[in-house]
């Protein structure tokens, strides 16, 4: 999650809070000894269900009650003087408990009772999902009798389904074809028995069955504002390997680094996505926020992530994983959710991994012990920090087992192993009749997940993936962050095949753990290089091979092997070449120190001839430190090589650079002399160049040029040149031409990324009319250039249609335009975009009239339609890099669902007819188009020296997108003045007995417009633009909810 300044405590803060938990179990063990740690803890209370001798131990005050008597639990918060409560279990939420501590004044952690449907009722969620467009649902059915349940089981097939409750169950209340369910006719009477205990009211969910691997993100939320916890996922099977009868979580992992191993970047962010959608959604459904922990499972599949639940509360166990990783104060997040301020905290979580294990009685999870004894003697402090208790209670000083999950053990460790380690130390310190799960969290059923996306990933059809060959004589162990990035969806690509020199080589079985073809070409005894090399290359092109990765090839590969697999070989090699060429292991390590370098670490290359000496495609670095020997060195620089060879195959990628396989790359022989080894002639399409695609394009676009005719035009399109008479247009011989030109810039690599190009034409018109039309020039006629490396003719006729809108908008001609197809040039996609205009203008409406500014001109802004054409490089950034968006995602500054990508690509406004007729009314003294630099660098543009403009800020809205934009890339205010248009597009200079005149005019042109400050004389070297909320406005300033304080500060040097 971003981070947020944290709200400013004052000394009255300080242990000023009466906090009451409710609930009795781990969750809220943990809930309680993270909230009595709290710097604003004063006193700490609980309405349990039971005893929890853990909880009772932390608290001021301890009752055993119903939980889900909502006057019971209200009336104990009221005795005690309760300021916030957090509610665990679901029960109380679905009973209305927080509805009951709401109207007492008390504020919750916890939504209320309409709020928590989205746990109680799977109908509801699965509704509030698709009538909200939110999406990430599988095919599903509510039914009511068991005619719509065969009908909907016969549609699906055959145990394709998954058959909920609609209500609480206590994780009874569903069960899965294939899984639990083995029959047809076993699911339908367990959907009469489900109907049959509902009532008359009774309702069940039928759901297409997914396929994939199961993770829950849990998210604080206050209403407005949701802090992600990094992902967990569960193991729900009783026994070692997921075998076993289902059981409410035998314990939880979680990744280094806020992620799980088999989960993707885009992936996480699209849960975290969805998470704030349904936030809005449900605010928008109930009319009032959901403060509490919104925790969604959801599953990641070959087709994306799906949402199977919805919970309002902590998970159980992931509660003990998030709060025991959460860096900020506890108390404080749960304040700030209460209040609706969580947007002024920085809830922050550490980087390490965790993992969480329970310890059951005997004969759990069907019948476990009760009243047995546990003897936690060898518990040491440390060990016990990590212990949370559950089903136990206390009997004469001896704790016993009360049936269920007793206690639970969560460690945080640097790599996942570690913490799996650790979690089951305390755990073998207790005696008695308990059993847990040895291997959460351990590599066999981790790696087991991971080859289980690797195969679903490689089984669905996904565009351009690369084909990997691994060759390695040893464990390949930079191998496996490759497999990792695979299965997590971060890296398209497949390994094919892993080659072995070795017949015992760890690669090898590494390959078989992951589903992987294995192969062993043994050397032993080979002289001939080319010979063996050869053999090597045809079990490498047999499966198809694109890109081979030398993991760990403890041979020197032959010339004929490089010049076969010309840029299609990989090699790590442990420095930073050219250093150290030729060196190998500990070796260059040692000459590394010897060399006295500050710095070291991995290259990966091109394999050539030359040892070492292929082309450069990514290094990584790390430090060398004092007292390094070469193992150490070693220890830091070989866990770089992995993720090195990832970001260096998406890089390959990214260039268009990936080559198809040696067996596929059908080259033409060439004779001596060069001439063709056939004597076929080429032609110009086998060149790349389609004239006839060309050709079809032009006869496409002819109608929406056409439409775009205009008095003045001459001829149409199709010839050489364009032809324009300024006469005909009604401009005297006196007139001047205004000539402009402009792109779109990196806004077009969102409309390729997306495939949608609908509206990019209308940005190129418009970032060059609307230049012409701040000189007061009205636009004649228009130009384009389209540039393409392989011409699309739907994608190219759909720009042009779009550019012949712009221009048709703006009552400019479309007269001509050149199509440049050039293979090589540009990637498979990519295309460029050019614009040139002409424009006319009488002398006597020319703008801008420098001569005619003085102090008091109004400046009046004319709004934008939001991010325009400028500064999408760092728009990218921050979606993609920072924010972690996909394009496809919701975008989280829209009110209504829409993509990020739609959002984004809205077309930049058009000012023509709105504006240009105010300049030929005399109207205006001048305008200036706000484009990259924003206000503080485009209105001095068309200033006079001795004037500057100051700005109220408070008299428009900053839109949402430039909200999300400064949040998320925590842009200061000059950066995001200069940077973007900040809701205004243009900016009109005119006399203050015209503003309402213009103003009235504009509104009846469509365009509500603002009247944003005024021109003021400037000493030499002040400031130009001068942007600040005026302080005799505060209503205003209120009313319109303007800029965010920092922008109203916003200076600009003199320009």
């Amino acid at each position: 999650p971003a981070r947020r300044p944290h709200a400013p405590m004052s000394t009255a803060d300080a242990a000023s809070e009466c906090f009451l938990v409710v609930g009795s179990n781990a969750r809220e063990h943990a809930i309680a000894r993270r909230l009595r740690a709290s710097a604003l803890c004063k006193t700490l209370a609980c309405f349990a269900s039971s005893n929890n001798p853990g909880i009772r131990k932390l608290c001021d005050a301890f009752t055993v009650g119903q939980i889900t008597d909502p006057d019971a639990v209200a009336a104990f918060a009221k005795e005690h003087g309760v300021t916030t409560a957090v509610v665990g279990p679901e029960a109380p939420l679905e009973a209305g408990v927080v509805d009951a501590l709401e109207a007492i004044g008390i504020g919750c952690v916890g939504p209320t009772r309409a709020l928590a449907q989205l746990e109680s009722s799977k109908a509801f969620t699965r509704d509030l999902l698709v009538s909200n467009a939110i999406g990430a649902c599988p095919e599903y059915a509510t039914v009511t009798s068991m005619e719509q349940a065969r009908e909907f089981i016969k549609k699906v097939g055959q145990l394709n389904y998954v058959v909920k409750a609609d209500g609480l169950c206590g994780g009874k209340g569903v069960k899965v074809g294939g899984e639990h369910l083995h029959s047809d006719d076993e699911a339908l009477a367990f959907i009469h028995e489900l109907l049959a205990a509902g009532g008359k009211d009774a309702r069940v969910v039928l759901e297409q069955k997914l396929v994939g691997q199961e993770f829950s993100l849990m998210s604080f939320c206050d209403g407005e504002t949701c802090a992600h916890m990094p992902p967990i996922q569960d193991h729900k099977r009783a026994h070692e390997g997921d075998t076993g009868p289902n059981t409410g979580g035998m314990g939880t992992y979680s990744g280094a680094g806020g992620t799980l191993p088999f989960l993707s970047a885009d992936d996480l962010a699209h849960a975290q996505r969805i998470t704030e959608a349904v936030s809005r959604a449900l605010k928008r459904k109930c009319g009032a926020g959901y403060k509490g922990i919104l925790y969604g499972g959801f599953m990641v599949t070959a087709r994306g992530v799906f949402v199977i639940e919805y919970n309002a509360r902590f998970g159980d166990p992931e509660a003990m994983n998030a709060l025991a990783l959460l860096e900020t104060d506890f108390g404080l997040v749960a304040r700030a959710i209460a209040q609706g301020t969580l947007e002024q905290v920085a809830v922050s979580f550490s980087d390490r991994a965790s993992c969480c294990v329970y310890a059951v009685p005997e004969g759990y999870p069907a019948a476990g012990a009760k009243g047995a004894p546990i003897d936690t003697s060898r518990l040491t402090p440390e060990l016990e920090e990590c212990l949370y208790f559950a089903a136990v209670d206390q009997q004469e000083n001896t704790l016993v087992t009360t049936g269920s999950r007793a206690i639970a053990s969560c460690a945080l460790a640097p790599t996942l192993q570690e913490a799996a380690v650790a979690a089951v130390q305390p755990l073998g310190a207790l005696s008695g009749r308990l059993w847990h799960r040895s291997d959460i969290g351990t590599e066999a059923p981790v790696r087991k997940r991971i080859g289980h996306m690797m195969a679903l990933r490689r089984a669905a059809p996904r565009a351009e993936g690369v084909k990997i060959g691994v060759i390695a004589s040893g464990g390949a162990t930079a191998l496996q962050p490759v497999l990792e990035a695979i299965a997590a969806g971060d890296l398209n690509a497949s390994v094919e095949v892993v080659v072995s020199n070795k017949p015992g080589a760890l690669a090898l079985s590494r390959a078989e753990q992951h589903g992987i073809p294995a192969a062993c070409v043994p050397s032993k005894g080979v002289q001939d290089r080319e010979a063996y090399d050869r053999q090597l290359s045809a079990a490498l092109e047999s499966r198809g091979v694109q890109l081979v990765l030398a993991v760990g090839w403890m041979r020197i590969l032959s010339p004929w092997f490089c010049r076969r697999w010309a840029r299609r070989a990989l090699n790590v090699h442990p420095s930073l070449l050219p250093d150290f060429a030729g060196g190998m292991d500990l070796e260059v390590h040692r000459a590394v120190l010897a060399a006295n370098k500050r710095v070291s670490g991995c290259s990966i290359h091109f394999v050539e001839d030359v040892v070492d000496g292929g082309e450069i495609v990514y290094q990584a670095t790390v430090p060398v430190l004092p007292g390094d020997t070469p193992e150490s060195l070693k220890a830091r620089v070989q866990p770089q090589e992995g993720p090195s060879f990832v970001k260096a195959i998406r890089q390959l990628q990214r260039q268009n650079l990936i080559l198809p396989s040696p067996s596929h790359a059908q080259l033409p022989a060439v004779k001596a002399g060069g001439d063709s080894s056939n004597n076929k002639p080429i032609t110009y399409r086998e060149a790349g160049v389609d004239i006839d695609a060309g050709d079809e394009l032009v006869r496409r676009i002819k109608p929406a040029c056409a439409r775009t005719r205009r008095s003045g035009c001459v001829g149409s399109v199709g010839g050489f040149g364009g032809l324009f008479d300024p006469k005909a247009a009604g401009y005297s011989h006196e007139a001047l031409l205004c000539a402009g030109t402009d792109g779109v810039g990196t806004k077009l690599m969102i409309a390729q990324a997306a495939g949608y190009h609908d509206g990019i034409g209308v940005d190129l018109v418009a970032m060059v009319v609307n230049d012409l039309v701040v000189q007061g020039a009205e636009p004649l006629f228009f130009l384009d250039y389209f540039a393409t490396g392989k011409l699309s003719v739907d994608a190219a006729a759909a720009i042009v249609g779009s550019i012949a809108r712009g221009c048709e908008e703006s009552g400019c001609a479309l007269i001509g335009g050149e199509t440049a197809e050039m293979p090589g040039m540009y990637g498979p996609g990519h295309y460029d975009l050019a614009g040139f205009a002409v424009g006319a203008v009488e002398p006597h409406t020319l703008l801008p009239k420098l001569d005619q500014m003085g102090p008091g001109d109004c400046l009046i802004g004319v709004p934008s339609s939001g991010v325009h054409s400028n500064g999408y490089s760092l728009v990218r950034k921050l979606v993609t890099e920072v924010g972690g968006l996909t394009w496809g995602a919701p975008a989280p500054w829209e009110s209504q669902v829409r993509s990020v990508s739609s959002s984004l690509l809205t077309p930049t406004k058009l000012y023509v007819k709105s504006c240009l007729p105010l300049a030929k009314a005399g109207l205006l003294k001048g305008m200036a188009h706000i484009t990259g630099g924003g206000l503080i660098e485009n209105i001095p543009r068309v200033l006079p020296d001795g004037l500057a403009a100051d700005i109220d800020v408070t008299t428009w809205a900053l839109p949402p997108v430039f909200k999300w934009l400064a949040k998320t890339g925590r842009l200061d205010a000059r950066e995001l003045g200069r940077t973007f248009n900040c809701g205004i597009g243009m900016v009109l200079i005119v006399a203050a007995d015209k503003v309402h005149d213009v103003l009235a005019r504009l509104n009846a042109a469509g365009e509500p417009s603002y009247h944003i400050g005024t021109l003021s004389a400037r000493d030499k070297g002040a400031q130009v633009c001068r942007a600040a909320a005026t302080p005799a406005q505060p209503a205003r300033r209120n009313a319109h909810h303007a800029l965010p304080r920092a922008v109203r500060s916003l200076r600009r040097a003199s320009s």
